[in-house]
């Protein structure tokens, strides 16, 4: 029975001494490698950081380009609206003058050529153009 009991024993501490032994061997691969593992994932989450800023600087460029084109084109409509806008100046300027000597013509129509009432006599009347 003492050899029994004895190898019973040995089994135990051997038992014991390996679960114990992988325990210990566990927190010293913990210990140990705690650090690099911080490591590890400072690492990662840089890597993580950087691919975000670059993400974002590619799409910020790509703002920077479309904002570009856009004024470009605001500037090319502005010229025309000032383009248009001196023609459409010009022409209305053009159509007082034609409605003023038309309503002028009105007063100095006469059939008769020595009307004594034209204003101003006939062959007198000038029309000055403007612009």
């Amino acid at each position: 029975m003492i050899d029994i009991f004895q190898i019973k024993s040995d089994l135990i501490s051997t038992l014991g001494s390996f679960i114990g032994g992988g325990a210990l061997g566990g927190l010293i691969s913990t210990v140990f490698n705690r650090k690099e593992n911080k490591r590890i994932k400072r690492s990662e989450a840089i890597q993580s950081e950087a691919a975000a800023k670059k993400e974002d600087a590619s799409a910020a460029a790509e703002m920077m380009g479309l904002l570009e084109r856009a004024v470009a084109h605001m500037e090319l409509l502005q010229s025309q609206r000032t383009e248009d806008y001196r023609r459409i100046n010009a022409l209305e300027k053009m159509m007082e003058q034609e409605l003023a000597w038309r309503k002028d013509g009105d007063y100095h129509y006469c059939e008769v050529e020595e009307c004594r009432q034209r204003k101003p006599p006939i062959g007198t009347f000038k029309r000055v153009r403007h612009g």
